[in-house]
């Protein structure tokens, strides 16, 4: 894969390509552990797949077992697993070489990155900017619907530094909950992310997601 860099020199058009660039669809998944970002992992898989796009997903998971890489794998998709710590911190290199090993051996058009639920998404972002095209990078923030009021009370300050830089939002598990839950959740989103699209749906009765992803992917 190549970025292509234009320079103009008078009347003439020099291109020239980078090996080093990764071209790939990216779609990193953030928000805290539990909110079911592997269900809609998932879900965004089967519906590239069902288009015809090839699909690879990273996962990562603090401590000895990426967890959610079992079942993840399987169904068709390729799975490539980070086995210890943050791809947020102490891990970018290795979040590097590996997406340039995902590239180089699978070759997908879309690259599905679920961090840990205690990882920063944008720092994600941040550690591959300049290898990959930052347009098509994007970040989807997942909430909780369901144990959103623990969380607010214990980890209020956190949710927001994770949820705060999302391209869309999506909060999650409406199916478990009241609307009246949903509507405090989206209120807290609307302040904390200003002018962010945010959509209501459930990973495990299949509830807004077609318009969630007809909104936030490229397909």
């Amino acid at each position: 894969m190549y970025k292509l860099l234009v320079f103009r020199t008078g009347s003439d058009i020099l291109i020239l390509a980078d090996p080093d660039f990764i071209w790939m669809i990216i779609h990193i998944m953030g928000g805290f552990l539990g909110s079911g970002k592997t269900t809609l992992v998932m879900r965004i898989a089967e519906r590239y797949i069902s288009i015809g796009k090839k699909v690879a997903v990273l996962v990562n998971e603090i401590g000895e077992v990426g967890v959610d890489g079992a079942t993840i794998s399987g169904g068709g998709l390729k799975t490539v697993e980070l086995a210890e710590g943050c791809i947020c911190c102490s891990l970018s290199g290795s979040l590097q070489s590996t997406m340039r090993e995902i590239e180089s051996s699978i070759d997908p058009d879309i690259l599905l990155i679920e961090p840990t639920g205690l990882a920063l998404p944008h720092k994600v972002r941040e550690i591959i900017r300049g290898t990959v095209d930052d347009e098509s990078v994007s970040i989807i923030g997942i909430c909780d619907a369901q144990r959103f009021p623990v969380l607010r009370e214990k980890k209020e300050d956190f949710l927001r530094m994770q949820l705060s830089k999302s391209d869309v939002l999506w909060i999650n598990k409406i199916d478990a909950v009241e609307f009246e839950s949903v509507f405090e959740v989206s209120a807290w989103l609307r302040e904390i992310c200003p002018g962010v699209p945010i959509h209501m749906v459930s990973g495990a009765t299949g509830e807004g997601l077609d318009v969630a992803m007809d909104n936030s992917l490229n397909l």
